[in-house]
């Protein structure tokens, strides 16, 4: 970890001359609460030191539940972390175990109280929905638990069978049955109008808040804007055309920040017609939508590629911008796909 945390502030050294403030600092994109307290303030003081952090800034850590004890939280807020990302996925051990998760549901329990006691009211949790063998009154549950301990933000994830993994074994032999459909599109329609019906905002396919309570750091990549990815297999984007993606190998990493960064990454330029795709899509995901003006001469035609969306009451077509309903979120990158330009001349 060591070696790894000394070539993120090399390569922050190399980089950072681009930057003129942060408006967000997010850890995250794996376990970065296995590092040390030391670590993690190593890292947030090489990142100001090249960039002072804005006023209000939000630094989000993503945490384990039993990562989290007092010790622990009193470092990360000395270090400036004002928001937790709680990776829960589920009240129930049985969940938990078959998910091979190292906590239970009552040091989950636990880190939320001691985290809330500490002072740290921006807590997002992590819960998965659609998993096999439940139902929707395990879901309503699960919703239910987080809701009570007052969680101002909820990220919800439907579960996936990814190839090469021991859940797609236990499939492929029989262990267990494939999660179903009708199961995650149940689960998910149900928990979007329940936590609308408390209140919440359900600003984007897979994130739901309080007002007030909106995760600014991931808001900023379905709006397009720019940011700056530091580790191994991090992506960063500048606000127009070109992304980076770091090479994911950690000693390849390793050994490419101690040389100087320069072979170290891939670059990707953007054409028009990617980038304003990738608007499509990101915008899709969100409550706001795809904007109209975003569209240009290719608005009309659009309006003619959704009309079968729109029929079936999965789209909004609304004055200024076209807007996924609850049902269409279920089959967004298909109706974002239907939309998609392929030549230059529509733009």
């Amino acid at each position: 970890m060591d070696d790894m945390v000394d070539a993120m502030r090399q390569e922050m050294a190399h980089r950072m001359g681009q930057v003129d403030s942060w408006q967000t600092v997010y850890f995250g994109g794996g376990t970065p609460s296995v590092l040390t307290a030391q670590q993690i303030q190593s890292l947030i003081d090489t990142a100001t030191s090249h960039a002072p952090l804005q006023a209000g800034a939000e630094v989000t850590l993503e945490a384990n539940p039993e990562d989290v004890d007092d010790r622990s939280i009193d470092h990360w807020i000395q270090a400036g972390v004002n928001r937790i990302s709680l990776g829960v996925q589920s009240f129930e051990d049985s969940q938990l175990q078959w998910m091979n998760r190292a906590h239970n549901a009552s040091q989950a329990v636990d880190a939320i109280k001691r985290l809330q006691d500490a002072g740290l009211s921006h807590i997002t949790m992590d819960l998965i929905y659609g998993l096999p063998e439940t139902s929707l009154a395990y879901w309503q549950d699960q919703v239910g638990q987080a809701l009570a301990m007052d969680i101002p933000h909820l990220s919800t994830y439907g579960l996936t069978v990814e190839d090469k993994t021991v859940l797609h074994a236990d499939i492929a032999s029989g262990k267990i049955s494939k999660p179903m459909d009708e199961r995650s599109v149940e689960d998910f329609m149900w928990h979007r109008s329940h936590l609308r019906e408390q209140g919440w905002l359900t600003y984007e396919l897979s994130n739901s808040c309080q007002p007030g309570f909106e995760a600014s750091h991931n808001a900023a990549y379905w709006r397009g804007e720019a940011y700056v990815g530091i580790g191994s297999g991090a992506h960063s984007f500048d606000g127009q055309w070109e992304r980076r993606l770091n090479v994911a190998n950690n000693p390849m990493y390793i050994k490419a920040m101690k040389a100087g960064d320069s072979l170290g990454f891939e670059l990707e330029t953007l054409g028009p017609i990617e980038r304003r795709n990738e608007q499509l899509m990101t915008g899709l995901r969100t409550d706001l939508g795809f904007q109209r003006s975003h569209a240009g001469k290719w608005a009309e035609t659009l309006d003619h590629l959704w009309s079968d969306a729109i029929a079936k009451g999965h789209m909004l077509r609304l004055e200024d911008r076209w807007k996924l309903t609850d049902a269409g979120m279920m089959w967004s990158d298909a109706i974002a796909a239907a939309g998609f330009i392929t030549d230059n001349t529509d733009l």
